[in-house]
Parts: C-alpha cells; sequence; structure tokens
C-alpha cells in the first residue's frame, strides 16, 4: 500500500512537498529519505509527533523511545492504524522549528517509481538552522515597478545655458588632426 504525505512548512505560503511513501515504512528510513532530500544535516536530533483527528498529540517517536515508540519501529502503518494522520516533524529542536506532514491517503502504487518518492514541490528547500524560512523567490520587490520607469524630465534633451538645444553626438573615441 502506498500513502501520499504533504509537507509544509506553518509560516510558508509557498512551501509543499508531496511523498509517495510504502505502509510498511518507518520514521527512521522516512527520516533519512526526508533530510537528504531536503539538504539538512542528518546528524542532528528530531522528534515526531503525532496527532489524532482532534488535534491531540498521541504520540512522539524520537531516536530514542519516548514512551510511545522509537522512530525505526513506527511505520507509516501504524500511525494510520493509531489515527494519526498529522506528524509534525521538528528539526529543530531549540527553536521548535517544524514541518508538518499529512498523511492525505491511499494512491495507487506506480511500477516507474522507486518509493519513497517526491511526486510534487513547490517553494525552495528550507534551510535547517536559519532563523526563518524566507520565500525569496516570491517577496515583493522594495520598490514598484513604477518607480524603475524614467521620469519624463529625464527623457527631454538637456538645454544649453543660452536655452537652445544641446546635440550629444558620439564619435567614436576617434580625434581628427
Amino acid at each position: 500500500m502506498i500513502y501520499k504525505v504533504k509537507a509544509t512548512i506553518p509560516i510558508s505560503k509557498v512551501f509543499m512537498r508531496e511523498f509517495a511513501v510504502r505502509s510498511d515504512m518507518n520514521l527512521f528510513r522516512f527520516n533519512r529519505f526526508l533530510m537528504e532530500e531536503l539538504c539538512f544535516s542528518s546528524d542532528q536530533m528530531v522528534i515526531y509527533k503525532a496527532y489524532d483527528s482532534k488535534g491531540i498529540c498521541t504520540g512522539q517517536y524520537g531516536m530514542f523511545d519516548l514512551g510511545d515508540g522509537s522512530v525505526d519501529k513506527v511505520t507509516f502503518a501504524d500511525l494510520v492504524s493509531r489515527g494519526q494522520m498529522d506528524v509534525v516533524l521538528v528539526y529543530d529542536l531549540r527553536s521548535n522549528r517544524v514541518i508538518n506532514l499529512s498523511i492525505e491517503g491511499e494512491i495507487d502504487e506506480n511500477p516507474r517509481l522507486s518509493y519513497p518518492a517526491t511526486i510534487a514541490e513547490k517553494g525552495h528547500n528550507p534551510s535547517q538552522f536559519a532563523d526563518k524560512y524566507e520565500d525569496y523567490l516570491y517577496e515583493k520587490p522594495v520598490r514598484s515597478a513604477a518607480s524603475l520607469l524614467p521620469d519624463e524630465d529625464d527623457e527631454e534633451d538637456e538645454e544649453d545655458e543660452d536655452g537652445s538645444e544641446q546635440e550629444e553626438l558620439y564619435d567614436g573615441g576617434l580625434e581628427e588632426d
């Protein structure tokens, strides 16, 4: 069975990834895949917090068993059977930066894909150690485009002191003797 998992960042309207994962994949293997996909350092501590449909945290999974199981023992099938369709990956424990993972249901297996697989993406990868996620590709310009247009005054020919128009000619830098 293949599940579609959608990843979003709460503070970004742009970032989105969709993954196809096998139901028997454990969170440890998924974490290794995700860290590689996002270009994150894989030697950092992470925790997965699982929520039920009411938004109540019903499981926490880490490298060490926190009481609900460790990431190498919990599969996506386990999460679905427990009703934990929303999982929050806390990838920076100090700053509490997270990626929301929503299990959106089953999809058809594609024999041409190797699972896990990224099936849709939008936005650039977040920086693992930055203070915040910046949508630098979608930021508003500092000045409006209209302010970049030349003024009408700039287009008029310059006038001499005597009031006649001065014509500028380019002679190519050659001087005649």
